[in-house]
């Protein structure tokens, strides 16, 4: 797709391409790979209100915003007149990067006699990368699409919508996506047709979703494959050959 055209699946990558970068330095920092960074031990040993202490090893999501941020908004903050495209590429850099920080998890350990929790201490842990995703995803469905007029900051897309602020968590686009059904090499778009797809189930890979209601061709192949294998003293498999029908599905 071309780096012109912003629609709400770019907004996407840019917004997981960023998550991605903090999440990985982060578990870098704490697994003690990089030289520049270890645990966070801003709050080491501080006590709080609710009676328990900061301790382990907690994950330094700070440092991997900021890594992230140097080296993913580089090509963006080296442009002289920044873009709305620009403006939104920033803009979902950031929403990837906070989807990791409003995910950190809270761990605590009890320590005592016989197991009691007399003292208790706690650390930030990363969120699985698949929680991010799914976060991200969600906002990917709810994504805002902004007014191609705006010049130096971001606002909604028509008269009625433009006086409700776009907050920083939430994903931008410029442009609606594109028909993603039909081949379209412009956009470098290869279209769903000669697409297998899956008769049976009802998620991304289904025919009825993937062939855009254009329907499904069925094939019968024929498989040979080993089966029926044993082991021989001394020293070989031997094994017989099998053959299978089965049927795939491509989108018309």
């Amino acid at each position: 797709m071309k780096r012109t055209y912003g629609s709400r699946e770019t907004a996407f990558i840019y917004a997981i391409t960023s998550a991605g970068a903090t999440h990985a330095v982060t578990q870098a920092c704490s697994a003690g790979n990089l030289t520049d960074c270890s645990c966070d031990a801003s709050r080491q040993g501080q006590s709080t209100a609710e009676g328990w202490k900061w301790g382990g090893c907690s994950d330094n999501v700070r440092y991997g915003m900021m890594f992230a941020r140097q080296f993913v908004d580089a090509p963006e903050r080296a442009e002289r007149k920044r873009s709305l495209r620009t403006l939104m590429n920033l803009h979902n850099n950031n929403v990837g990067r906070l989807a990791i920080e409003r995910q950190m998890e809270l761990k605590c350990r009890c320590h005592g006699v016989s197991g009691s929790c007399e003292l208790k201490t706690c650390w930030n842990k990363l969120p699985s990368f698949e929680q991010v995703g799914r976060l991200l995803k969600s906002k990917y469905d709810s994504s805002i699409q902004v007014s191609p007029k705006a010049k130096r900051r971001l606002r909604r897309r028509g008269k009625v919508k433009r006086k409700v602020p776009v907050q920083k968590e939430d994903l931008v686009h410029i442009h609606r996506s594109p028909n993603f059904c039909v081949e379209d090499p412009k956009r470098g778009i290869l279209g769903t047709s000669g697409r297998r797809c899956n008769r049976t189930t009802s998620g991304p890979q289904s025919c009825n979703l993937l062939c855009c209601g254009r329907g499904y061709n069925t094939q019968v192949i024929r498989k040979l494959e080993r089966c029926q294998c044993k082991f021989h003293w001394c020293c070989y498999v031997k094994c017989k050959t099998c053959e299978t029908m089965e049927e795939i599905y491509t989108c018309k």
